[in-house]
């Protein structure tokens, strides 16, 4: 007891009160900014704008810091006497002051590239374009935000004198470790530029269907390093990007969705053609997955036991054109079935004199 009574004395009372009021200041003032920013929110969300928004969403972290340095600035040269503690105050306020200004960039880069995206959405209607607009958009966007916080970090890192002299005698002797640097982030640098190479020439584009190894999916997601395709069974397939820049896959919406699909039947010699190619042009017109352009059936090839027929459709993407060409089999089955059973596929045997005469095969002869 008689040890607390006596650190409550002098200096050290002094610094534990001083200590106290700082504190004190501080909750007040993080109160202050919470019930402030908590009516901006609400103004804001009764606003049809998407501008509010996004003056708060800028705001937000830059107010509080200048509530935080004004408040600082007021109780520390105040309270605190000790020059030590006043300079590790300016110095925790300088700190602050870099990154309320990366905030702002950083704001000011998202809100750049919004309002890039909806200015494409507006005045073009066909949506490959948008899509690859909104590609290059989103790479150089994260390229842009990699760039700002390492430029922020980095200037933070050099207000510490000892970081700062430690930083300048690296770059004294950058030499061999930046060639050691350079081959072990080989990869990754090659990666990153790949990503770069996707966003500028657009092998594929956000929302693109794809055929890679024999799966299908869509485009969900482009990384700088790697792209997350859908597959038609809700799987997620993560493939590096330089796989878009050296190996073969296939673009089904490069420029357009629209598509050809075949559906091959295999029929009788004696079948009717034109009765089927009637039925056809009947099946596809009453099915809305047919984009009117292209519907034809031609004899495709002569089997030994039948003839191969090949029907063409279109569609406007590759999903109508399945759902089309599953009708198709169906519904020309049912018909088949139905009006030329006896025209189904048939193996035919014949018969001389009742008996089914074996080949004649001569024997070969034995060598020597």
């Amino acid at each position: 007891m008689h040890y607390i009574t006596e650190l409550l004395k002098g200096d050290s009372a002094h610094l534990v009160y001083s200590s106290l009021i700082f504190l004190g200041g501080i909750i007040l003032v993080i109160i202050l900014y919470r019930y402030i920013l908590n009516k901006l929110i609400k103004k804001a969300r009764r606003s049809q704008t998407w501008i509010d928004n996004f003056v708060i969403e800028m705001l937000r972290v830059p107010f509080l810091c200048l509530l935080l340095w004004v408040a600082v600035r007021i109780f520390s040269q105040s309270i605190f006497y000790d020059s030590r503690i006043i300079d590790t105050v300016n110095h925790v306020l300088q700190i602050l002051l870099i990154i309320t200004i990366g905030w702002i960039f950083l704001q000011l880069n998202n809100i750049l590239f919004y309002y890039l995206e909806k200015k494409v959405e507006k005045e073009n209607e066909n949506r490959y374009e948008v899509q690859s607009s909104i590609t290059k958009f989103t790479i150089f966007k994260k390229l842009l935000v990699g760039l700002i916080t390492i430029v922020i970090v980095a200037i933070c890192l050099m207000t510490f004198d000892r970081i700062r002299t430690f930083g300048i005698s690296l770059l004294t002797s950058v030499g061999i470790a930046g060639i050691i640097l350079g081959f072990a982030a080989q990869k990754s640098i090659s990666m990153v530029l790949a990503g770069i190479q996707i966003a500028i020439t657009q092998p594929i584009k956000l929302n693109d269907l794809v055929v890679i190894d024999g799966d299908s999916g869509r485009i969900e997601e482009i990384k700088l390093t790697y792209v997350v395709v859908n597959l038609w069974d809700k799987r997620r397939l993560i493939i590096p990007v330089n796989y878009f820049l050296e190996q073969k896959f296939e673009n089904w919406t490069r420029y357009s969705s629209d598509i050809i699909g075949a559906v091959f039947i295999y029929v009788d010699y004696r079948i009717p053609l034109d009765k089927l190619k009637e039925k056809l042009a009947g099946i596809v017109k009453d099915d809305p997955n047919w984009d009117h352009n292209l519907c034809s059936l031609n004899v495709n090839n002569l089997k030994e036991t039948c003839i191969e027929l090949r029907a063409l459709v279109s569609s406007e993407d590759a999903a109508k054109n399945s759902n089309l060409q599953f009708a198709i089999w169906e519904k020309m089955l049912q018909y088949i079935q139905t009006d030329f059973p006896q025209y189904l596929t048939q193996t035919r045997i014949h018969l001389v004199n009742g008996v089914n005469p074996a080949p004649s095969v001569q024997p070969e002869k034995p060598v020597g």
